[in-house]
């Protein structure tokens, strides 16, 4: 099934088998940063995932991603982004990201998104953030005993984001 963006570019899926990880800790929020870029770069939506990272790193400079309990939402909108798509590393270690509620987090969605996108990027950054607000929705995904589990769980997550982009 394909998503049409409003720019008319078209797109698989928002989440792909590839970039939903299942990590047992990161020393660092920079090591997941730069892991999480790197998963979207082999996937092959960053021309430049240096540009990228520093774009990521720049927006947390200017607040945490953190947005509390237990979710962090990097995300960055550059030129060398090609199309939309979340990466999701499930973090087993509590990981520090001066998230705003001083709480460590388990999930982190990083977002990378193309220039011309950013209608649909703000849809999916608040849809993303209210289906993450409710404790359900968050256990459901923090509880999946493997990678394919979490990514059918982020699928039916996706099901829920594509109707706020009208598709």
């Amino acid at each position: 099934m394909l998503l049409t963006i409003d720019n008319g570019e078209t797109m698989n899926r928002l989440f792909l088998p590839e970039l939903v990880k299942i990590v047992d800790e990161f020393d660092s929020k920079q090591d997941c940063l730069h892991y999480m870029a790197n998963m979207l770069s082999e996937s092959g939506c960053l021309s430049f995932p240096d540009r990228f990272l520093a774009a990521v790193k720049g927006r947390e400079e200017i607040m945490s991603t953190g947005i509390g309990r237990g979710i962090a939402i990097p995300h960055a909108r550059d030129l060398t982004v090609s199309c939309l798509k979340i990466a999701v590393c499930l973090i087993r270690k509590d990981l520090e990201f001066n998230s705003v509620d001083s709480l460590p987090v388990h999930l982190v969605f990083m977002i990378a998104v193309p220039q011309s996108s950013n209608q649909d990027y703000m849809k999916i950054l608040r849809s993303l953030s209210e289906h993450l607000r409710q404790e359900e929705n968050r256990q459901t995904l923090t509880q999946a005993l493997s990678e394919g589990e979490l990514y059918d769980k982020v699928q039916l997550l996706e099901n829920k984001i594509r109707p706020q982009l009208g598709v």
